[in-house]
């Protein structure tokens, strides 16, 4: 299936100004898409001000879905927060303004209810075909430890199987991973693995009862979830939360040096410890050990990708591939796109991202030639 793609439009976030959208210019990108390969569905977000009709119009005229691309546990004012076992809201290692990626807690019902009334408030008036479910977890390293290691909240404190006294070291292994396999790393503290293995059951839970909601409404559903081997530290199990779903998007973003970027979470993870550069260096090498793997490289990702497949039941798996260029954060080439889409493998399609509106003429060339 090299060539089905999806694709996504970012239209600004949703308390600011939308951006302004090039209409014309993304309709001839939309037509040399058409001409070679088949576009399963578009996700345009998140801004509900954006003026996105003419194009949604054209898109199902072409037989294309819409999903609303909506964030869930980030990226909102008004979510409970995250609180630390001494009781006290969790601090997140970015600018407090920054909504983007500062979480709310994922375990907390209320914060379901209220990203419905957000839906209702803002959404409703327009018309979907689906929801494309985006920040659907609990932070990563690159928000820092303390993060890692919550909910401390009332809801979670009843609900939380161990206690808040989990031991954390600083070497090569601060985890105590002692394996990875099937999606899941085993770890050698007990209170450590009941602790994430709940995150997971939290996250799980809220989004069956936030896709019951959209599933009574009738729309479609996709997941925006991290590469697996990251997806244990934020609570995101696929074998749970794929049998929900119509698509899953397994971000496999191995240039990217941000949040779900491969590399940059890798980094993360082995500062987030602290510890000399030697110190760091080796936290990395011991992660890769652990994943049986010298780098994250395509035989990786074919490797994650076969380990996925037996979980997901029958939704559809996009890999997620980047295709926009940011000179800093996503120095994507042409070449970087090709052998993603040549070499990957057992896939139903992939998911050109993170927003076609930044996507250079020759890195979309190099998707549709590749997929060809």
């Amino acid at each position: 299936m090299k060539n089905h793609f999806t694709v996504q439009i970012y239209t600004g976030e949703i308390h600011s100004a939308p951006q302004p959208l090039d209409i014309p210019a993304l309709i001839s990108k939309f037509e040399q898409i058409y001409q070679k390969a088949h576009l399963d569905c578009v996700m345009i977000g998140e801004n509900p001000d954006a003026e996105i009709d003419e194009l949604a119009d054209y898109l199902r005229q072409r037989g294309t879905d819409v999903y609303l691309w909506l964030s869930v546990f980030s990226g909102h004012r008004g979510l409970s927060a995250l609180v630390n076992p001494q009781n006290k809201p969790v601090r997140q290692d970015y600018d407090p303004d920054d909504e983007k990626f500062v979480f709310g807690c994922p375990g907390n019902p209320e914060n379901i209810r209220y990203i419905k009334q957000i839906f209702e408030k803002y959404y409703q008036r327009r018309k979907y075909d689906g929801i494309f479910l985006d920040k659907i977890r609990f932070p990563g390293f690159s928000c820092g430890t303390e993060p890692v290691f919550t909910c401390f909240c009332p809801h979670c404190r009843a609900n939380y199987p161990v206690s808040d006294r989990i031991q954390i070291g600083n070497g090569e292994n601060p985890l105590g991973i002692t394996g990875y396999g099937n999606l899941k790393y085993t770890l050698a503290d007990k209170n450590l693995h009941d602790l994430f293995a709940y995150k997971a059951e939290a996250v799980t839970a809220s989004l069956i009862s936030l896709i019951a909601y959209f599933r009574e409404k009738k729309y479609k559903i996709g997941l925006d979830l991290f590469a697996p081997f990251l997806s244990y530290f934020v609570g995101q199990d696929y074998a749970a939360l794929a049998p929900y779903a119509d698509f899953i998007k397994p971000m496999f973003y191995r240039k990217t040096y941000a949040p779900a970027g491969l590399p940059f979470e890798i980094d993360k993870y082995a500062n987030a410890f602290g510890g000399s550069l030697q110190e760091i260096e080796k936290r990395r090498l011991y992660l890769y050990k652990m994943l049986q793997t010298s780098a994250i490289d395509m035989s990786f990702i074919n490797r994650e990708i076969k380990a996925m497949r037996s979980h997901i039941g029958t939704a559809k798996l996009y890999s997620g591939i980047e295709v926009n260029y940011h000179e800093k954060i996503a120095p994507v080439k042409a070449s970087y796109i090709k052998e993603n889409i040549r070499m990957t493998e057992n896939v139903d399609g992939f998911a050109l991202s993170w927003d076609l509106c930044g996507t250079p003429d020759e890195n979309l060339k190099a998707a549709l030639d590749a997929g060809e």
